[in-house]
């Protein structure tokens, strides 16, 4: 158990989590497609797993089965982070290897590639002497953790600097199919302002091996919040604009690349409303693409489902909540997604694609704040995490596994 330290970002808890091409196949394949899963098979409690103060961060599932958790530390605390193993049973979810992991200061995120490396993305301070250390900006690298099947800690890769920007203070990003690149969005600060790049990073070096400017005109900034890769190898950007200069209303948009990081067609503007918020993202298999978001503001906002396809809007489902990250059955059938709002109560709904009917929804806490969730290598179970409330100041991180 843990005080709370999320303030006011708790809602934002998950912005970040990259989502991959879902779906093994389109609606009406010969694929078997999976149901609604809402039987919870069991909880597991994440802070007994781990020594100090860490904080859920992210999940991701594994080749064999199996999920790892990455928990992290904080900018002005416990500079360190773990990662935790969780084997699925008769049960639901035991604790595994707990793996001492790199000096991470902030949220970040983690990804497992076809062989089971887990590749951690998150920052770390900046060593004296580092280019960037002290400049103003955030005082921080962005940083991969590289822990390969047989080792028994994992390997710390710095994102290499950029000859005008220096480091790289945060990021999100995607790994390729072979676990090789991570396809990225990185962020600077410079000037009190973000400037945002998409980068392709060689996870062994991290090296920028390509880079290109996120291409989204706005009156303010932009910065691409979420990323999922394209069957066709290209990728799709969930978008966060200012609608003024001054920043003080924030849109969602829709942006596609090719294989080269170059623009496809024109921004999306994802719902009508002056106000919008992206949370995740997800592209399937025939090619369309699938977008959590906040229409209109944060206490009285509307959660949506929104599909994209051909370059339009196609389809928009309501939620029962703010879907803070989703996954997509085999089959491309039913997208799940956890949701709730900061110190109310959260849920996993699932949503139809093909009719937009919300046809479950699960509690899994009384009153939290929603956690990334990942669905298991065979489709068959997904992994929910949910910081759940014990009472004004302290929270239980846990992993929820339904069936």
């Amino acid at each position: 158990m843990r005080s709370s330290r999320l303030g006011a970002v708790a809602l934002l808890f998950v912005t970040g989590c990259s989502s991959t091409v879902a779906g093994a196949a389109t609606p009406g394949s010969a694929t078997p497609a999976t149901g609604p899963l809402t039987e919870v098979l069991g909880t597991t409690e994440l802070d007994d797993a781990v020594d100090g103060d860490l904080r859920l961060s992210d999940v991701a599932a594994t080749p064999d089965g199996g999920f790892v958790v990455l928990m992290t530390g904080d900018l002005g605390g416990d500079h360190r982070s773990a990662v935790v193993a969780l084997v699925p049973g008769d049960g639901g979810l035991t604790v595994g290897t707990v793996t001492e992991g790199a000096p991470f200061a902030d949220l970040g995120e983690v990804h497992v590639a076809p062989d089971g490396t887990v590749v951690a993305l998150a920052p770390v301070l900046p060593e004296p002497g580092d280019p960037g250390s002290g400049d103003g900006g955030r005082e921080q690298d962005l940083a991969l953790a590289v822990l390969a099947p047989d080792e028994d800690e994992p390997e710390l890769v710095r994102i290499a600097a950029d000859a005008e920007l220096g480091t790289p203070d945060l990021g999100t990003g995607v790994l390729s199919p072979d676990g090789a690149t991570l396809v990225a969005s990185l962020r600077w600060t410079v000037d009190g302002g973000t400037v945002n790049r998409l980068a392709a990073v060689d996870v062994a070096t991290g090296e920028i091996t390509a880079s290109a400017p996120l291409g989204v005109e706005t009156p303010g900034q932009a910065v691409a919040t979420e990323l999922a890769l394209r069957p066709d190898g290209g990728l799709a950007a969930l978008v966060r604009t200012d609608r003024d200069a001054e920043g003080d209303a924030d849109g969602a948009v829709l942006a596609q690349y090719d294989a080269d990081l170059r623009p496809l067609g024109t921004p999306v503007e994802l719902v009508d409303e002056e106000e919008s918020t992206g949370y995740a993202l997800a592209a399937l298999a025939d090619g369309s693409v699938l977008a959590s978001v906040l229409a209109g503001d944060l206490d009285t906002g509307e959660g949506r489902l929104v599909t994209v396809r051909d370059g339009a809007v196609s389809a928009t489902a309501g939620l029962p909540g703010i879907g803070t990250d989703l996954a997509v059955a085999p089959g491309g059938t039913h997208a799940h997604l956890v949701h709730g709002r900061s110190g109310e109560g959260v849920g996993l709904a699932a949503v139809q694609l093909d009719t937009g009917e919300v046809v479950a929804d699960v509690e899994l806490c009384p009153a939290g704040i929603p956690a990334p969730l990942a669905l298991a290598a065979d489709g068959r179970t997904v992994a929910a995490t949910v910081a759940c409330e014990q009472d004004e100041s302290l929270y239980r991180d846990l992993a929820v596994l339904l069936g």
